[in-house]
């Protein structure tokens, strides 16, 4: 059967109308499920401050001042599910009708059926659809993501105006992506490479400083536009809580070290240490909350106290301290099951006031509980588990490495392949929690990579 499926061949023309319309259907189903869109606590916030204008949390300003620009309200939160969607489903759309037309462009006529089968499959990826309606920065930067390798796809394979036009186009998306979320500021670099692929890394230095110049006049543009929506804003946008990753460690250094109170080197009492081993869960440092003994001790805490009883700690404990960080990741990966990561978020929820304010109310009505009964209903399934994603990764780099992609899309491959890992990456020294949204954006970007394996065009098949 497996011989077979190689053996099917399709014709290009006919692949790409099956993979538009199934993108295009796609599209509209996710719109009818979701629009006006979800809204969760952080969403609350961050619509408050798109109304006030004044940041107050620890939200990257961003998609605050989008929210704003969109309108406020219920129009702000429709007009991010639609751009959400546009990204996500529009940057698939694109991905797969560039590498079709270059398949064409190399003298390849036809396409074989398992690659059509796993195209679909990207473009079907229920994760995708039932995310993409969550008014989220999460959602938005995997968006961002993916627009950017769209367009940047378009770059490489283009001439001319359009080529250019793309080219400002994904340095925009990319600076926004870089103040959305904090990992954008490593992973934006990156992805700025695949303006470099079609003639790979060695371009001329005038080229390089044409790309990065243009990418800093519009990242200061953004931050100005964004500065002046939304204010006091400060220095939140590249913070990554450092304050509560080091309160976090040591929760989980404290929960597994056997030595008492007195034989630890931090100011903790033993009813402290009680109250922390008591509240500590692997899966996020939101329980300190339960308890104000626990909660008092890490607030008393100064910020040079708090990072010197946090080197102490580690200097004193170091397995514990690996130890917690393992569990924790291992938690944010899946292993422990879904039930701690929040797997998905339906409705209109937060803080009620803020909500109010501008025009919205907690509601969760009949589409929403269709969309928690279709996400239930795959709780079992591997995709709801970030290692599944991350083993597609593991796997489909090693596949990338054996086949004979041309260079320029084995390059952007190998970019989109270097961020995903980054992003993975990033998580393990400074994450607090393992809410499955925080790896999101690395769904699309690994969809991205298994279009250009499945649909790139090969050197062999150039020269048959």
């Amino acid at each position: 059967m497996r011989n077979e499926m190689k053996r099917i061949e399709l014709d290009v023309g006919t692949a790409r109308w099956i993979l538009t319309a199934a993108s295009f259907v796609m599209a509209c189903a996710v719109i009818a499920l979701h629009v006006p869109g979800h809204v969760s606590m952080d969403t609350s916030i961050q619509l408050h401050e798109a109304h006030t204008g004044l940041s107050e949390s620890w939200n990257p300003p961003f998609m605050s001042a989008l929210l704003h620009w969109l309108g406020g309200g219920e129009l702000a939160t429709s007009a991010t599910v639609l751009l959400q969607i546009l990204l996500l489903y529009g940057g698939i759309l694109l991905i797969t009708d560039v590498l079709l037309r270059e398949r064409v462009r190399m003298g390849t006529r036809t396409l074989p059926a398992w690659a059509l089968l796993l195209s679909l499959a990207v473009i079907a990826n229920p994760i995708v659809a039932l995310y993409a309606g969550i008014v989220w920065k999460d959602v938005l930067f995997a968006g961002l993501l993916i627009g950017s390798c769209s367009l940047a796809l378009v770059v490489t394979t283009s001439q001319g105006l359009l080529r250019f036009g793309c080219a400002v186009a994904v340095l925009f998306l990319l600076a926004a992506a870089l103040q959305t979320r904090q990992q954008g500021i490593f992973m934006a670099p990156v992805l700025l490479l695949l303006l470099h692929a079609r003639q790979g890394w060695g371009r001329p230095v005038w080229r390089w400083i044409f790309v990065i110049l243009g990418f800093c006049v519009v990242v200061l543009f953004l931050q100005q536009r964004v500065g002046e929506t939304v204010r006091d804003s400060g220095t939140r946008s590249t913070s990554v809580g450092f304050r509560s990753i080091m309160i976090f460690d040591m929760m989980g250094i404290l929960a597994r070290t056997q030595q008492t109170a007195e034989e630890l080197g931090v100011p903790i009492s033993k009813v402290q240490l009680d109250a922390i081993r008591r509240v500590y869960q692997p899966s996020r440092i939101d329980y300190i909350s339960n308890d104000p003994v626990a909660e008092g001790w890490a607030a008393s805490m100064s910020p040079a106290v708090l990072q010197a009883s946090w080197w102490a700690l580690l200097k004193q404990n170091p397995v514990a301290w690996a130890s917690h960080k393992t569990v924790a990741y291992a938690t944010l990966l899946g292993l422990r099951g879904i039930e701690p990561t929040t797997p998905i978020h339906i409705g209109v929820d937060g803080n009620a006031k803020y909500l109010r304010e501008v025009g919205l109310q907690e509601r969760r009505g009949p589409r929403d509980l269709l969309v928690w009964r279709l996400a239930s209903s795959m709780f079992a399934w591997p995709v709801w588990w970030h290692a599944f994603w991350l083993a597609v990764l593991v796997v489909s780099t090693l596949v990338l490495r054996r086949a004979s992609l041309v260079p320029p899309l084995r390059r952007s491959a190998y970019c989109v392949i270097v961020a995903s890992a980054l992003f993975y990456a990033s998580f393990v020294p400074t994450m607090i929690s393992s809410d499955f949204r925080y790896l999101f954006g690395a769904i699309p970007l690994v969809g991205t990579l298994l279009l250009l394996l499945s649909l790139a065009p090969r050197h062999v098949e150039v020269a048959s």
